[in-house]
């Protein structure tokens, strides 16, 4: 018992003097540090001052980069054409093909940066689509992790909608935005399937309509019949099984117009655009201000080239040594 306690107090002790050791070692580095910026003070506040004079010159002739987002729908199975499109700007504008922007973007080519595109994921509304996707979902994500099949590039290029980062130089992005819908719009062959698609919806939205007044028809003479065998029928007498079917059949009639009318305001082009944010700066150093980050970045370089050399001497005492 004996030995156990004297074995914690050493334990204890050794303890005590390690963080004592490193906190003498932090008030140290401290010292080292205000003599350093002690010394050296002048020259520090001299190359402050020639950040600030350098940033605020920088600053009033750059032009900021800004995000653009946009929630985009591509209609008439556009889905892999949009991000081939995407892929093929990003290609032209890495490899600079001058023709082939100017002609798509006008003499503001150049302030095209980069153009990102992701799903946004809706496991629920693609699964809810038809019977055959509630299967599909079924059987992959039976063979595959969750995660990893809602991220996956396939399943994610189902869901309906999908956002672009469009990265501009400047504020006048609304132009060139307009001008990349444009882009994205001039298909021939998927006009050609927006005529037939509108026409369908339009054809089904139609019969739902005759539909929904056959089975008004029908719940009336139901109710009509019903009225008239009994002026005074029990609240659940109007309610047998063939009413009842009718109203569910009703009821679903609806939930089919309502989904084709939203999908008739859908339809309106190949890749509708939903919302679009405008010249979004991010936080962050990236996009600090010159008359801030200049000032930051000489103080750092500044210490570095005496951090370097302060274990430069250390190492060669050790060498010496």
């Amino acid at each position: 018992m004996a030995q156990q306690n004297s074995s914690e107090e050493v334990d204890l002790g050794y303890l005590f003097n390690s963080i004592g050791s490193i906190f003498k070692s932090l008030v140290k580095l401290l010292f080292q540090v205000l003599i350093f910026i002690r010394k050296y003070l002048f020259l520090i506040i001299g190359l402050i001052v020639i950040g600030v004079i350098l940033g605020y010159f920088l600053d009033r002739n750059s032009v900021k980069v800004y995000e653009n987002r946009l929630i985009v729908i591509p209609n008439f199975e556009s889905v892999e054409y949009l991000y081939d499109k995407s892929e093929e700007l990003n290609f032209k504008i890495q490899s600079g093909d001058s023709l082939y922007l100017k002609a798509i973007f006008g003499d503001h080519y150049q302030a095209i940066r980069k153009i990102e595109i992701e799903p946004i994921v809706d496991i629920y509304n693609f699964t809810t689509k038809s019977r055959e996707n509630i299967d599909v979902f079924r059987i992959l994500f039976e063979n595959q992790d969750m995660k990893e099949f809602v991220e996956d590039m396939t399943t994610s290029k189902q869901y309906k909608y999908q956002k672009l980062r469009v990265y501009i130089k400047g504020k006048d992005s609304k132009l060139l935005i307009e001008k990349l819908l444009g882009f994205f719009n001039e298909n021939e062959h998927l006009n050609e399937y927006q005529e037939i698609y509108i026409q369908n919806t339009s054809q089904r939205l139609s019969e739902t309509d005759k539909m929904l007044d056959q089975a008004d028809s029908v719940i009336k003479a139901i109710t009509s019949t019903s009225s008239s065998i009994n002026p005074n029928p029990p609240v659940y007498a109007s309610f047998n099984n063939d009413f009842y079917s009718i109203f569910r059949y009703k009821d679903v009639l609806l939930k089919d117009k309502l989904e084709l009318l939203k999908k008739s305001k859908d339809e309106v082009a190949i890749i509708k655009p939903v919302s679009i944010n405008y010249n979004i700066l991010e936080s962050g150093f990236a996009n600090l201000k010159n008359i801030i980050k200049i000032p930051i970045l000489l103080f750092f370089l500044f210490s570095l080239i005496f951090f370097l050399r302060f274990i430069y001497l250390g190492l060669k005492r050790v060498a010496k040594e």
